[in-house]
């Protein structure tokens, strides 16, 4: 019995260990699969995207793609608020309206003006503050649908937006020689910490010392990381847009401290990331990382897949309004795929080819949802929007 019972001890070891080495080998490149839980109906005619959720008042802060309005939105879908803001009054933040919508507290969110600074709203729409834009000017502009670029939290008894901002520094200011060279890593700190009550702002590192380009003065291009903030955790997490390096910070004390470095891989990602020459054509089919989500505990990295540049090639030679042609949409629809990496714990977890509903990655919340976006083309005109409400299978 000693010896029987020996060799099932036995055996359970080499099955633990087989399995524990299995789960090595193909845990980052293992394949994940998201499922449906809930859907959330908007009945508002206009497009909406998700840009915040209040984890605590259950409430969406949305955005009309068109007039770019601020909606409060209950996580029935019922619409609580329309703000009326978009307008030069004491309460308006401008008729251009802003790049995104952000809670900033229980009682307050902020909206990022197109051109003049913060303006701080409490729940009822009527503006508390105006922050002095944090940009030294206009020398480049980008907008997505679905990302904002800050995050509103509160550390103590202070309010802070963390985020991105490309204009936070003066191409003037570098020599015109080193903008197109890996010294440009050195100098330029688009990352900031902007603390509300003392107007203190703080630059970041954008471009980690270890980022490889960085690392071995290779010059990449001027892309802006991603940037994502964890309210509950105090966790930042920067993105470089190329490359295959996600960096994660512990944000719990006055400075941001390096956690983990991690390293991402997907089969359609290449290992190495082109240098770009200047005067060269700027089109490259690499393909660059596109959104940075926080879903829970884990941090849920997109990339797309690109038209390949022979493609690219013939199609611009045909028309100088390519992107116009049916060729052209025919091209996009083949080509450009969305990919996630998941990470966890500072590791690479596993891999999603793509989403299982219609629609477009739209937000992700730190109860562990993701929101899918099937409003901007939906296969059927519809007069409401629909969030497709997922989580990760199989992972608690």
């Amino acid at each position: 019995m000693k010896s029987l019972c020996s060799f099932f001890l036995l055996l359970a070891g080499i099955v633990g260990c087989s399995y524990d080495k299995q789960s090595v080998q193909t845990g980052p490149l293992h394949k994940l699969n998201l499922e449906l839980v809930d859907s959330i109906l908007v009945d508002e005619l206009e497009v909406l995207v998700i840009d915040d959720f209040h984890e605590e008042k259950k409430q969406y802060l949305m955005r009309g793609t068109k007039s770019r309005k601020p909606y409060l939105i209950a996580e029935d879908g019922k619409v609580l608020h329309v703000y009326d803001v978009l307008h030069e009054g004491p309460d308006g933040l401008g008729s251009n309206g802003a790049f995104g919508y952000g809670f900033l507290d229980n009682d307050h969110w902020v909206a990022q003006g197109l051109f003049n600074g913060y303006h701080v709203y409490n729940m009822k729409g009527e503006k508390t503050r105006l922050l002095p834009p944090i940009h030294i000017d206009i020398f480049a502009m980008s907008m997505y649908s679905h990302r904002t670029f800050f995050k509103g939290f509160t550390k103590g008894d202070s309010r802070i937006l963390i985020g991105q901002e490309q204009n936070l520094f003066n191409p003037e200011d570098i020599e015109r020689d080193e903008r197109q060279t890996a010294s440009y890593y050195e100098k330029v700190k688009t990352v900031f910490s902007y603390e509300l009550e003392g107007e203190n702002l703080q630059l970041l590192e954008t471009y980690p010392e270890n980022w490889v380009p960085r690392k071995e003065g290779r010059f990449v291009g001027q892309s802006q990381p991603i940037v994502a903030y964890h309210r509950a955790k105090d966790e930042m997490a920067v993105l470089p847009a190329k490359g295959n390096q996600l960096f994660v910070y512990d944000y719990s004390g006055e400075n941001p401290e390096l956690k983990h470095e991690v390293a991402l891989q997907h089969r359609y990602r290449p290992e190495d990331v082109p240098e770009e020459i200047p005067g060269e054509s700027n089109y490259q089919s690499y393909p660059g990382f596109t959104d940075l989500r926080y879903v829970g505990e884990r941090l849920l990295v997109e990339f797309k897949t690109r038209i390949p540049i022979d493609i690219m090639t013939q199609l611009r030679s045909g028309s100088e309004q390519y992107y116009d042609t049916p060729e052209f949409k025919a091209a996009m629809d083949a080509y450009v795929k969305p990919y996630y990496m998941i990470v966890e714990e500072g590791k690479q977890i596993g891999v999603l080819d793509g989403l299982p509903v219609p629609g477009a990655l739209d937000f992700g919340d730190e109860k562990g949802f993701i929101y899918v976006n099937d409003n901007l083309e939906p296969q059927v005109e519809r007069e409401y929007n629909i969030f497709y409400k997922l989580k990760f299978k199989g992972l608690e």
